[in-house]
């Protein structure tokens, strides 16, 4: 068995299918998932998965919303993972809905980092750590925590308010901790700092907004926070790599 890849993904994408097993868990937003001939409504803390080869899809909510959903590619293959392919025909099943809610944040998140890793060994705990949480989901109740409860608030925290603007200040005063320890043990267990995430998860809801509608750019800026919509588009740029208007209109990336 092996990860192998894992992140965060803005929302709706066309009908494909894959090689590998598909995971996913939804962060923020809602939409429905059309996986085969059947239509799921699907919302943050909903984790399922589709077999290689079926065809899929996801659909925004409405017009003008979002999707943030984490999507973990995981290939089962060898003669050995044949136990862990049965366990999930038998006890998950493929367009299952799993609610684990919003405490798995954290550990999506790191499990993000360690997929990305150049070092093998933490790309095999990733396998592992993935691999684990998939027999937690096949139980009748998960109980494991994967992150420290103030990671876990402040993932939150960032999901709920990712329409709105706010500084690392406001964000420990909710939280109830100092700054500096805070900022350590959330690079430590995300692999970024606390606003850089908070800026990604912001970003992908924008490029979302901006792929899936037609409402002008002062207003996904607005939608995503920013009262200046050129400064929304200098973060934007920095984040994607071209401007908002660029992205909106398909040309990007330059490989599609």
């Amino acid at each position: 068995m092996q990860l192998q890849a894992c992140g965060l993904l803005g929302g709706a994408y066309e009908r494909h299918s894959h090689f590998t097993y598909e995971f996913h868990y939804v962060v923020g937003g809602r939409g429905s998932f059309e996986v085969g001939s059947r239509t799921l409504a699907i919302g943050p803390g909903d984790f399922f998965y589709t077999r290689p080869g079926t065809m899929h899809r996801s659909v925004l909510a409405a017009p003008g919303g979002y999707l943030l959903q984490y999507l973990g590619l995981f290939a089962l293959e060898d003669p050995g993972d044949r136990d862990a392919v049965a366990d999930l025909e038998a006890r998950f099943g493929e367009g299952t809905i799993r609610q684990l809610g919003d405490r798995y944040h954290g550990f999506f998140a790191e499990l993000a980092r360690l997929s990305q890793a150049g070092d093998p060994c933490l790309q095999r705990a990733a396998t592992f750590r993935f691999a684990g949480l998939l027999y937690e989901a096949m139980g009748d109740a998960p109980v494991m925590r994967h992150a420290h409860p103030a990671v876990e608030r402040a993932l939150e925290f960032m999901r709920v308010h990712v329409e709105t603007m706010f500084t690392l200040d406001a964000l420990v005063t909710a939280l109830g901790i100092e700054k500096s320890y805070f900022i350590r043990l959330f690079k430590k267990s995300v692999g970024m700092p606390p606003m850089k995430y908070a800026m990604h998860l912001k970003m992908s809801a924008a490029a979302e907004l901006l792929r899936g509608g037609v409402e002008p750019q002062a207003r996904v800026a607005a939608r995503v926070g920013f009262a200046d919509p050129y400064h929304f588009a200098k973060c934007f740029r920095q984040w994607s790599g071209t401007a908002p208007g660029r992205y909106r209109r398909g040309r990007w990336p330059p490989c599609q």
